[in-house]
């Protein structure tokens, strides 16, 4: 069995954040997983929804952050930006600074006999490590409704990682939400030559381009910020330690609600006039005719009406559950959870199970919904590699782990 002092269980933004920052502080690691996976199927004519500043990977190095990578190749560094840009930006930080990324798949993770943690690797291999860094991204926690979660896969899909709708051209094809991923999804969509139809609870809105200059009085009034303008947005990005000690149902609300379904202004041309909208409406039942999806839909003002599509996507967002990580099922019953979903975390992103740090989407029920998204992995990865290194003491005091300090620390150091 070979042994790490940090597994860390996720090759994103998040997971490739703090591997960089233990990397800094000479910490032995292991990091599991495809580099930059979730990011690298996404096409290059869409576009993140947020500023080219609020996107990085968090390396302690000058010069790494994505605006001065997108400045020094004279790309855009406000908006928009490219996804393929910012995949990019990136797979070289994982070269340059987190090389030893193993693009294997943890399939188990329990208590190790004399402390620490067992993993075990889709190869059949056993490590062993005395601490557990969990930065998966937000694939497993796909949300389908549940009147069509019992539809066979070609008739029924998620927006996350479906960009690919050639098969569609020239049939009907519903889309369900009001978000950036429903409405990237009805424009890619409508691009194939689908007739494609956006059914929502609410009428879609597009936000503003951003102004590149702004007057004193704007920025006090509504600082920019990583989650865009105003104060409360400044709050959450500046002082997440102190959303972590706020009521539990306050930060629930704020990680579920604050900044709800909306597009990016990008999108309005490529979306209006090209897809029928059905809003406000809601489905009422679901069945099957013919190989086709049949929707009851009721909509605001009219009675209900049946209509069939070769196809539904739904762009209905993310159920951030711990429990549908199965690697984990063994620690399941030591992990408390924040109402039965997210996992209750400590100021230093530690789970009630000693050693077992969990990070990205599943902390925003302990620290606030800037950790919904990637600008939240710049305040994460520096308070994790910071408590890992205190914690790494004492395990060499106890005889479990030795840790040297690696060739990385010079390397970002250097560069």
């Amino acid at each position: 069995m070979s042994s790490a002092v940090v597994a860390i269980i996720g090759a994103g933004p998040y997971g490739l954040s703090v591997a960089a920052h233990l990397r800094q502080r000479g910490i032995p690691y292991r990091i599991f997983g495809t580099p930059m996976q979730t990011w690298r199927p996404m096409p290059r004519n869409l576009s993140l929804k947020s500023l080219g500043f609020a996107s990085n990977i968090s390396i302690p190095a000058p010069g790494t952050d994505f605006p001065s990578w997108l400045a020094a190749r004279g790309l855009e560094t406000l908006e928009p930006i490219s996804y393929a840009d910012f995949t990019e930006y990136g797979l070289e930080m994982q070269r340059r600074f987190v090389p030893e990324c193993e693009a294997v798949t943890v399939s188990r993770v329990e208590a190790a006999p004399g402390g620490g943690f067992a993993l075990t690797l889709d190869n059949g291999e056993q490590v062993e490590a005395q601490a557990v860094v969990v930065a998966v991204g937000v694939g497993p926690f796909r949300r389908i409704p549940a009147e069509l979660s019992t539809l066979p896969p070609h008739l029924v899909s998620h927006t996350f990682g479906n960009y690919e709708f050639s098969a569609f051209g020239c049939q009907p094809v519903a889309v369900i939400g009001a978000g950036q991923s429903a409405l990237e999804a009805a424009v890619l969509l409508h691009e194939a030559g689908a007739k494609v139809q956006l059914i929502s609870r609410e009428p879609p809105i597009f936000h503003g381009r951003t102004p590149r200059v702004r007057s004193l009085r704007d920025r006090f009034r509504a600082p920019l910020t990583v989650l865009g303008a105003g104060r409360k947005s400044w709050l959450l990005e500046h002082l997440p330690w102190a959303v972590h000690y706020a009521p539990e149902d306050l930060r629930v609300r704020l990680a579920r609600n604050y900044l709800g379904p909306a597009g990016a202004w990008w999108l309005r041309d490529r979306f209006e006039g090209k897809a029928r909208l059905t809003s406000p409406a809601r489905i009422t039942k679901v069945g099957e005719h013919g190989g086709r999806v049949v929707l009851r839909i009721s909509e605001d003002g009219e009675r209900e009406r049946d209509q069939e599509f070769a196809h539904v996507v739904c762009g209905t967002g993310f159920e951030h559950d711990l429990r549908r990580l199965t690697f984990l099922a063994p620690l399941f019953d030591r992990i408390a959870l924040i109402q039965h979903r997210a996992p209750r975390l400590s100021a230093h992103f530690e789970s009630t199970v000693g050693g077992l740090y969990v990070v990205g989407p599943l902390s925003a029920y302990a620290f606030g919904p800037l950790f919904r998204f990637v600008c939240g992995a710049s305040y994460t990865a520096p308070v994790v590699a910071r408590h890992l290194a205190r914690a790494s003491r004492g395990w060499r005091r106890l005889g479990r782990a030795a840790p040297v300090r690696s060739e990385g620390a010079a390397q970002i150091r250097a560069a």
